[in-house]
């Protein structure tokens, strides 16, 4: 169940949040813009997931990156249940199709030393 757009977008999103919904994230990254556009995310540890599937209709053998995307470490625990339904709501979906096969959610923390958004 979709969320009806009028009641999801907001004036002062940017184009990460935009992004972040559009392509189906658990969590989309938002900031102020009139604070800048510094790498406030450098250096910080991030909770990096990455979703892989291979596609044997293509090729066999053949891996396909279908979403990475990060959380603030220190923010995860807050988040975990929402991440959580996420995974368990693509399992669910994967399981329904024929596309891709061999489904693989990883996660990982990361330190960088610039992060793009």
């Amino acid at each position: 169940m979709g969320i009806p757009c009028a009641g999801c977008f907001s004036p002062g999103w940017n184009l990460c949040t935009v992004f972040g919904v559009v392509l189906g994230y658990p969590l989309a990254y938002t900031f102020a813009v009139e604070d800048g556009f510094e790498n406030c995310l450098a250096l910080t540890p991030l909770r990096v997931f990455t979703v892989q599937a291979s596609c044997p209709r293509i090729r066999d053998n053949l891996t396909i990156q279908i979403y990475s995307f990060s959380i603030p470490e220190n923010l995860y625990p807050e988040v975990k249940e929402v991440v959580d339904a996420w995974c368990d709501n693509l399992k669910n979906s994967f399981s329904s199709q024929n596309d891709f096969a061999n489904l693989c959610i990883s996660s990982e923390v990361v330190t960088l030393s610039a992060v793009a958004l």
